[in-house]
């Protein structure tokens, strides 16, 4: 099998994330080809063209510092907590085969470090203090709850995108998934940042309509600090995925702080150029939206970064626009 995606940051995030083992082939697995799903959004228009399905997969080989879904980075479940809806109830502390919950003189606690995820404290959680991200799912489970949208699908010029998280590292199942949709005439894409071998990737090209591919930066030392990797791999894997001739839509995550400068933009799009299957990049501006989540998880707080203004994304979409011929704010 192919190796594994090994870019880590240093710092106090570096022990929180999961190294990416290889998954195993589907043929030596007995039972259906599963992976860990955290949401599937219906009615979706931002994910590619016209409405579709976006399954977003646990797990990811990328650390990014702003993550605004880091309830995606961990490939497996985890339960997320929410103090302000807590009552006090104590089911949580009874159901625990682990011991993770305490509640003590009216103060609920949590021990992450002993929690299984087995799901046991959400499912006698009715006030929504604990949620359990993500559930394993089989393809055929995901392909049933894709089709029930067919008919806005072809409607609208729609169909499904797999996103994470990374939704390559779950290539068995993607692979198995994407070929279901496209034999059902389905259009099939993947939102990715293609930071693993591209031997991963490849097999994946005869059944993906679609690629929306994420380039964070241009520069490899700022890649490095704020990615976690020199972004190399991932440049490597979209220069062949344009020589197969998979239809292209690369975004750029603009963080103020990180990558809002011109001379990062430029250069990002100075490399779109030389693609032959670009059809639009698309810049797309900061949310702090991950504050929560990361509390929900137990994660420190993340405030280095800021949503860039109006006038500065665009002046970059401007300097964007020297280079290529469409590209969207």
């Amino acid at each position: 099998m192919p190796g594994t995606a090994t870019g880590r940051p240093a710092g106090p995030d570096a022990a929180i994330f999961q190294e990416c083992d290889p998954l195993p082939d589907p043929r030596s697995v007995p039972g259906p080809v599963t992976a860990t799903v955290l949401n599937l959004q219906r009615f979706s228009t931002h994910d590619g063209p016209g409405i579709r399905t976006t399954v977003f997969l646990k797990g990811c080989t990328n650390t990014c510092a702003w993550c605004h879904n880091p309830e995606s980075l961990r490939r497996d479940p985890e339960v997320q907590t929410f103090p302000e809806r807590c009552i006090g109830c104590g089911r949580c502390v009874e159901v625990c085969p682990e011991g993770a919950h305490s509640l003590v003189d009216g103060e609920k606690g949590f021990d992450r470090s002993r929690c299984r995820a087995c799901g046991r404290c959400v499912e006698e959680c009715f006030s929504g203090g604990l949620t359990l991200a993500g559930r394993a799912m089989s393809v055929e489970e995901v392909v049933a709850e894709i089709r029930q949208d067919e008919v806005y699908y072809r409607r609208s010029g729609g169909g499904v995108t797999f996103s994470g998280g990374e939704p390559v590292l779950h290539r068995p199942f993607l692979g198995e998934a994407l070929r279901r949709c496209r034999d059902l005439g389905i259009h099939t894409a993947i939102q990715t940042a293609g930071n693993y071998p591209w031997e991963w990737l490849e097999e994946l090209v005869p059944v993906l309509d679609l690629a929306l591919y994420d380039l964070k930066a241009a520069d490899p030392e700022l890649h490095r600090t704020w990615v976690g990797n020199d972004g190399r791999r991932s440049r490597a894997n979209l220069q062949r995925l344009d020589e197969w001739g998979v239809p292209l839509i690369v975004r750029t995550p603009v963080i103020g702080s990180v990558n809002d400068r011109e001379a990062e933009i430029e250069a990002i799009a100075r490399y779109l150029a030389g693609l032959g299957h670009l059809s639009r990049y698309e810049l797309i501006p900061y949310h702090p939206l991950g504050g929560s989540k990361r509390r929900s998880l137990g994660l420190p707080p993340e405030d280095r970064f800021t949503t860039p203004d109006q006038q500065t994304l665009t002046r970059l979409v401007e300097i964007a626009r020297r280079h290529l011929p469409e590209v969207r704010p």
